[in-house]
C-alpha cells in the first residue's frame, strides 16, 4: 500500500468525548476517525467511509485549557445561547500518516494542489486547520522486528512490554477512541493508545498476535503505528 505524510496544526483543537455531557471534554489528541474525517472534506465525499488506515504522531506537546462558551442551542424551535464548558486542546499539531489503497491517491492531489472541496478544522467548526503535504511514501511495508521505536501513539493491543528509558518521559494511556466508521453516524468497535504527552519516541516489544487491524509499519525510514 502506499502512504501520504501531511501535517496539520491550529490554535485550538476540540475532538470531543462523546460519554461526556455537562462538560464537553476532548481526547487528548486527534482521533483516527476525524483523521478520516478531513480526507472525507478534502476529497468530496461527505459521509466517508474507507478500510485505509491511520497513523497519528504529536508535534506539539500535549496542553489543555477549559473554557465557558455560549453555545447555540435549540428549544422547540426557538434558538438560545446556553452557556458549556469545554476543554480545548492548545496550540496542537500532528503528524498524519495516511496510508492504504482506496483514496491516497485522490488525497495525494488535494494536497498537491493546495485544495479542499469543504473545510477542514480540528474537532469543531471554530478551530480550522489547513493540511499541508510533507512526503509520499509509494510503498509501506511491515515493520518486522520485535522491538519498536516509534513516535506515533501506539494501540495498546500492539504492545507487549513497554520499554522505559533513561530520558525524562510522561507516558497516559487514553481510551475509548471509535475505531471503525460504518457510515450514517454509526460507529464499530473502540481502541485505546499509548502516548508521549510531548510528542517523544515510545519504545515497545510487539505483541506476537496483535490485532490484524492495527500494526507497525515503516514509512520514510520511520517505524509507524497504523490503525
Amino acid at each position: 500500500m502506499k502512504a501520504v505524510i501531511f501535517d496539520v496544526k491550529g490554535s485550538i483543537a476540540h475532538f470531543r468525548r462523546p460519554d461526556t455531557t455537562a462538560t464537553h471534554l476532548t481526547y487528548p489528541f486527534i482521533t483516527p476517525t476525524a483523521v478520516k474525517g478531513m480526507v472525507g472534506a478534502m476529497i468530496g465525499i461527505t459521509d466517508f467511509v474507507t478500510s485505509d488506515r491511520v497513523g497519528i504522531q504529536l508535534l506539539h506537546p500535549v496542553r489543555t485549557s477549559a473554557q465557558q462558551l455560549s453555545m447555540l442551542g435549540k428549544d422547540a424551535g426557538n434558538t438560545f445561547n446556553r452557556p458549556t464548558t469545554m476543554e480545548l486542546l492548545v496550540n496542537p499539531a500532528y503528524r498524519v500518516y495516511y496510508a492504504g489503497d482506496e483514496y491516497v491517491d485522490r488525497l495525494e492531489d488535494k494536497l498537491k494542489q493546495g485544495h479542499s472541496v469543504y473545510p477542514t478544522y480540528l474537532g469543531v467548526a471554530f478551530a480550522m486547520t489547513f493540511p499541508r503535504l510533507v512526503a509520499i511514501e509509494p510503498q509501506v511495508e511491515r515493520f518486522d522486528e520485535d522491538m519498536v521505536t516509534t513516535h506515533t501513539a501506539v494501540p495498546t493491543t500492539l504492545i507487549q512490554d513497554l520499554m522505559l528509558t533513561e530520558t525524562r518521559s510522561t507516558y497516559s494511556r487514553a481510551g475509548g477512541f471509535m475505531k471503525e466508521y460504518l457510515g450514517n453516524r454509526t460507529f464499530e468497535k473502540s481502541i485505546s493508545y499509548i502516548y508521549e504527552k510531548d510528542g517523544g519516541p515510545i519504545v515497545f516489544r510487539q505483541q506476537s498476535d496483535a490485532d490484524e487491524d492495527c500494526g507497525v509499519f515503516v514509512i520514510k525510514g520511520e517505524a509507524v503505528c497504523l490503525v
